[in-house]
Order: structure tokens, then C-alpha cells, then sequence
């Protein structure tokens, strides 16, 4: 699954091949160098927005129960599964 938007991963693959081109002519130690000088491309994510959810107070033991043994915080616990479920639904095409 992938953050980026088509206009942006287009640019991207663009920008790998003609570097894949370039680097293919150059020398071992000149594509050590260039490796060495790369940046690290990060993408960045808008905020995320709080949301406040009733629960019926079983159901909230049982997810602090669950994030504990795994060892993450509840509210990732529940943010992971809920985007699970909204990947599945897409790809069963309900969305």
C-alpha cells in the first residue's frame, strides 16, 4: 500500500530510471560516493486528527488487554485495526 499520490510516484520512477541510466556508466567508487551523499526521502503524512469513540467498558478491558500482551499503546492497537479493516473492504471492492 502506498501513501503517495500517482502524480508524485510517476515523477519518482521517472527520476529512478534516469538515474538507474546514469549510475550503470559510472565506477564502483563513483556510485560508493553517490550512495554515500543520497538523501533519505521521506514522505510525509498529513496529522492525525483526534476522534473521540464511546466503548462499552468489556470491550475497552479486553483491547488494553490485548495492546498490553503485544506490547503497544491501545489507541495504535485499535488505529492498526481499523486500517486493516478499511485495506479489506477496499479490496473486496465494497469502497
Amino acid at each position: 500500500m502506498s501513501k503517495l499520490p500517482d502524480k508524485i510516484k510517476k515523477q519518482l520512477k521517472k527520476e529512478g530510471a534516469k538515474r538507474d541510466v546514469s549510475i550503470a556508466r559510472e565506477s564502483s567508487k563513483k556510485i560508493a560516493g553517490l550512495m554515500d551523499d543520497a538523501e533519505v526521502f521521506v514522505a510525509r503524512r498529513p496529522p492525525r486528527k483526534p476522534v473521540c469513540l464511546r466503548l462499552d467498558p468489556f470491550d475497552l478491558s479486553m483491547l488494553k488487554r490485548i495492546a498490553n500482551r503485544k506490547g503497544i499503546p491501545f489507541t495504535q492497537l485499535m488505529s492498526m485495526w481499523l486500517h486493516e479493516e478499511i485495506e479489506r473492504e477496499k479490496s473486496q471492492g465494497r469502497i
